[in-house]
């Protein structure tokens, strides 16, 4: 599905989800030094206001045979695709964000995939950095997109 073609209500909904999801990362990542995976979600607009935005998390799960082993992002992600699967029939748009590795350059970033309803999918990338000394300030690069697979969408068709 090509994005420039696509309705300018689609737009505005991906770009809501998208914006949100990138403005709440960036605030925990500053507050709190990490962020947890996380969905976003765009309920359509009631008959005489406007769209509402849910944040949707879930709990990380416990490894009772290591309780200090490193929590299991990519399980969260899992669960929050099966949440939204469950509930989201009724939404307009999701987001979906997680903090990455990216490999080639060692480097920590930000990631979210957000869909609409339509199928239409994209990614964001935006590459963060940590301040060299406590209570320094965080450096986020320019957000670049790439093409995404829907994982939400068509499961509500």
């Amino acid at each position: 599905m090509n994005l420039e073609d696509l309705d300018e209500s689609v737009k505005d909904a991906l770009n809501k989800v998208l914006g949100t999801a990138l403005g709440v990362a960036r605030e925990q990542l500053e507050e709190q030094g990490v962020f947890l995976p996380f969905a976003i979600a765009l309920e359509p607009q009631e008959a005489d206001g406007e769209p509402e935005l849910r944040l949707i998390a879930v709990p990380p799960t416990d490894n009772p045979e290591d309780p200090d082993a490193d929590i299991d992002t990519e399980a969260m992600a899992a669960d929050l695709v099966q949440v939204l699967n469950e509930q989201g029939a009724h939404f307009e748009a999701i987001a979906i964000a997680s903090d990455v590795l990216l490999e080639a350059d060692d480097r920590d970033a930000i990631h979210v995939v957000a869909e609409h309803k339509v199928g239409a999918a994209l990614a964001i990338v935006q590459p963060y950095s940590m301040p060299a000394e406590p209570g320094g300030d965080w450096t986020f690069e320019e957000p670049s997109a790439e093409s995404a697979e829907s994982i939400w969408a068509n499961a509500q068709q």
